[in-house]
C-alpha cells in the first residue's frame, strides 16, 4: 500500500492539471505573496560613494573603444589643475603619448587639447618627457595611416610652443628629416619631382600647418635666441666679472644630461641601406647654431628651394606660407 501511494504521487507532479470552466487557477505550490505595503527599502552593505581614484583609470587610456579614451582624456584634461604637481601627472603623460600614433582622430585631437592644457599650466613637464615625445612624433611622421601622418606635426606645433629648446637640441634633424618626409620631399631616392605630386595630392589646409611648423623649425633652429636676463645683464656690467662667459662650464647645467649628445652610453644599430643624405645625418649631433646651419644648407637648402618656388606659383595660403619660409631662408643666409 505504500509503495502504490508513493507512486501516485510521483506522478501527479508530471501530470497536467484540468481546468475547470468557472473555477480560478490553483496557486502554485512556490507563490510569493506580494501584497505587502513597504515605505523604504533597506539593502545591507550598499556603496554609494564614488571612487575619485584617477589612477584607476590610466588603464582606461588603452581600451579597445575609442570612445572611451577620448573621454578618458577629457577626464583628465577637467582634472589637470588638481594633479598637475602630483605624482600622477608622470605615469599620465607616459601612457599618454603613444595615443599620437592612435587611429581615432577624435583620440589625437584630445591628446592635443590635454598637450596644451599641461603646457599652460606646468610646460617642465612636457620638457621632461621630451624623448618619449620625439620617439612617437617620428614613428607618426612615417606612419602607414596618412591621417596619423598628417596630424604628426600639430603634435610638434605644440612641442615647440613649451620645450622648443628641448626639441631643437636633441632632435633637430630628426625632426627634419620627418617633415621632409611629411611633404614628400626627397623622401624617395632621389625623385625630387615626385614630392611635388604628393603635396599636390594634399588639401591646403593640411600642407599649410606642414609648412608652418616647418617654417618654426628652421626658425628656432638656425637663428639664435636672444635671452638677454636680468642676472646676465648685470654680470655684463660687472667689471669684476670680466671672465664670466666661461661660468656655464663650472655651474649645474639648466637640463638634464647635457651631454647625452655625445653617446657615450648609446649602442646604435648600424643600417648598412642608409646610403640616403637624409638618413645619415639622423644621427648628427646639432648642440649649437652654427652646426645647424651647417647641415641646413648642406642637406635641406638645395631641396627646400626648388620645391618652395613651385608652392608659391600654385598660390594660395600655401603659396603665402612658403613665401614665409623663402624670407627666412634670406635672414638665415644674410
Amino acid at each position: 500500500m505504500t509503495k502504490s501511494r508513493k507512486q501516485k504521487q510521483k506522478k501527479q507532479d508530471f501530470l497536467k492539471q484540468k481546468l475547470k470552466v468557472g473555477k480560478t487557477k490553483p496557486k502554485a505550490s512556490n507563490l510569493t505573496d506580494t501584497s505587502f505595503v513597504s515605505r523604504t527599502i533597506s539593502i545591507r552593505n550598499q556603496h554609494l560613494e564614488h571612487d575619485n581614484d584617477l589612477s584607476k583609470k590610466l588603464t582606461l587610456l588603452k581600451h579597445h573603444n575609442s570612445t572611451v579614451r577620448k573621454e578618458t582624456l577629457g577626464l583628465f584634461q577637467k582634472s589637470l589643475p588638481k594633479i598637475i604637481n602630483s605624482k600622477l601627472i608622470s605615469p599620465l603623460v607616459t601612457q599618454s603619448i603613444p595615443l599620437i600614433c592612435d587611429d581615432s582622430r577624435d583620440v589625437r585631437e584630445g591628446l592635443i587639447s590635454l598637450i596644451k592644457e599641461i603646457g599652460k599650466l606646468e610646460p617642465q613637464v612636457l620638457r621632461l618627457h621630451c624623448k618619449v615625445f620625439v620617439l612617437y612624433i617620428n614613428m607618426a611622421m612615417t606612419h602607414i595611416i596618412t591621417q596619423i601622418q598628417n596630424d604628426s606635426t600639430k603634435f610638434l606645433q605644440c612641442l615647440l610652443e613649451d620645450c622648443q629648446e628641448e626639441i631643437i637640441r636633441q632632435a633637430w634633424v630628426k625632426m627634419m628629416n620627418g617633415l621632409f618626409c611629411v611633404l614628400g620631399w626627397g623622401a624617395i631616392g632621389n625623385n625630387i619631382s615626385a614630392g611635388v605630386a604628393q603635396s599636390k595630392k594634399r588639401n591646403a589646409p593640411t600642407l599649410k600647418i606642414h609648412l608652418d611648423t616647418l617654417y618654426e623649425l628652421i626658425k628656432s633652429g638656425c637663428l639664435e635666441i636672444e635671452d638677454n636676463t636680468e642676472e646676465e645683464a648685470q654680470l655684463e656690467g660687472d667689471d669684476r666679472n670680466s671672465h664670466h662667459i666661461t661660468r656655464n662650464q663650472h655651474l649645474i647645467p639648466d637640463y638634464p644630461q647635457p651631454y647625452d649628445y655625445l653617446k657615450l652610453f648609446a649602442r646604435e644599430l648600424k643600417n648598412k641601406d642608409a646610403t640616403d643624405s637624409l638618413l645619415q645625418s639622423g644621427n648628427l649631433a646639432a648642440q649649437d647654431v652654427d652646426t645647424r646651419q651647417r647641415i641646413f644648407e648642406e642637406q635641406y637648402l638645395k631641396t627646400l628651394e626648388k620645391e618652395l618656388d613651385l608652392l608659391v606659383k600654385d598660390g594660395g595660403v600655401c603659396g603665402r606660407s612658403a613665401n614665409n619660409i623663402k624670407q627666412l631662408l634670406t635672414t638665415i643666409s644674410a
